[in-house]
């Protein structure tokens, strides 16, 4: 292999760890709160009182519509959220209860210190860049696709 990377030094094997190791710090209390780390993202997503259609759902929380689906159901099945009048009839748009509000709460309490953890390890202005730098190559990579999509077309 002429020119190929070390595995270790491969973009998305190091994004995959990080990933882990950010997810890790959360899992146990997110469980004990009776939810998967999927689950919480919807909750957090539409904290304070935010209402989501669930196209717009599922991309804010980087999960596909047919796991949105089942989530919703069990997270509606729990009471903490709602289903709630669409202006465009085929859209399905949700949003917490008061239940669910108060498990953000709750969990958020514990979620902050989690975070606030991590960025006393890494530093607060090295956490501002990883973010920032992360969310610019995602806008790169997605202009670059579209990009390309564009080119083509007939």
């Amino acid at each position: 292999m002429a020119d190929a990377p070390r595995y270790d030094d491969s973009l998305t094997i190091a994004l995959l760890r990080a990933r882990e190791a950010v997810t890790a710090k959360f899992r146990d209390h997110v469980a004990a709160g009776g939810m998967t780390l999927t689950q919480w993202r919807v909750i957090r997503a539409l904290a304070g009182g935010t209402e989501l259609d669930t196209t717009t759902l599922a991309q804010r929380c980087v999960i596909l519509a047919p796991s949105l689906t089942r989530i919703i159901k069990t997270l509606e099945g729990r009471g903490l959220i709602e289903k709630v009048p669409a202006r465009d009839r085929r859209q399905r748009v949700v949003r917490l209860t008061a239940d669910g509000e108060a498990m953000f709460t709750e969990m958020w309490a514990v979620s902050k210190t989690r975070y606030a953890a991590i960025e006393a390890a890494f530093g607060r202005a090295e956490m501002l860049d990883l973010v920032e730098t992360l969310n610019r190559l995602r806008a790169v990579l997605e202009e670059d696709s579209r990009n390309q999509s564009a080119s083509l077309r007939p």
